[in-house]
């Protein structure tokens, strides 16, 4: 049986390759805590100055979460994203996103989390929890906002559509579009920039303090209590919820009812 998370080390660079292309790169509770041991497990290795995401094949980065396994397994899906994403959040040194295809959910959250996003043409992106009932995270909606502004991430949140790879350039999702023959050679030509031509101390305090000014504003503890509460009871736990979900393992059209 293949492995769901590959990683494989070139000089200074290491890959990690999301490997469920069957199941368009979507992260489920297996893939989502070995991710997070992957990138623990680089950060340990001192010679590892630049990390590059991607998923297998070229028709998806990653699709989001596997929710397959339906209400029984979501509380240890929902264990495993945030273990994951904890991990990436915290990785000292910088992350490139390289994209083909979908980049959906904690797919794009992922992509908002990395150091840079290099897109190809073809690739899309989008949050569309709220067709299943659901909404990111707070701090995912945070972290999106922070990097693209108010205007274009309501685009994205309260919609659920999924936007083109240019649409994301003009808004300040990706860094960079490239054909897709290109992609590779561009995205492991920055990582080798980065690895080689770059102090990796200077790098690291650099991302550091970056995060302290910019990334870590702690919100009012009563705001953020209010937003707990409403994400975890009132959005999670509702019909709606159960009912987008369930939609969409039985492949058919939602019925929200607001309830």
């Amino acid at each position: 049986m293949e492995k769901e998370i590959i990683r494989e080390d070139k000089g200074c660079v290491s890959i990690i390759t999301i490997n469920r292309p069957h199941k368009k790169n979507s992260l489920n509770v297996d893939a989502l805590f070995d991710f997070g041991n992957t990138i623990k497990d680089i950060e340990c290795n001192n010679e590892v100055r630049v990390v590059v995401v991607r998923g297998a094949g070229k028709k998806a980065f990653s699709s989001g979460v596997d929710l397959a396994g339906g209400q029984k397994e979501f509380k240890r899906t929902i264990e495993g994203l945030e273990y994951c994403i904890d991990t990436l959040i915290n990785y000292p040194m910088p992350v490139i996103s390289m994209i083909f295809g979908l980049a959906i959910g904690a797919g794009l959250d992922i992509s908002v989390i990395s150091d840079f996003r290099i897109a190809a043409q073809g690739a899309r992106f989008g949050a569309p929890l709220v067709r299943l009932g659901r909404t990111y995270y707070y701090t995912q909606i945070e972290r999106l906002t922070r990097l693209i502004g108010i205007g274009p991430a309501k685009e994205l949140l309260l919609t659920g559509r999924l936007i083109d790879a240019q649409r994301a350039k003009e808004i300040g999702l990706v860094n960079q579009v490239v054909g897709p023959n290109e992609l590779e050679s561009v995205t492991y030509s920055l990582s080798n920039e980065l690895a080689e031509e770059a102090a990796p101390i200077a790098v690291r305090i650099t991302k550091l303090t970056i995060r302290k000014l910019y990334e870590e504003n702690p919100l009012n503890p009563i705001v953020e209590e209010e937003l707990k509460r409403l994400h975890i009871d009132e959005i999670n736990q509702s019909k709606d919820a159960e009912e987008g979900v369930n939609a969409m393992l039985e492949k058919r059209r939602p019925v929200f009812t607001g309830s």
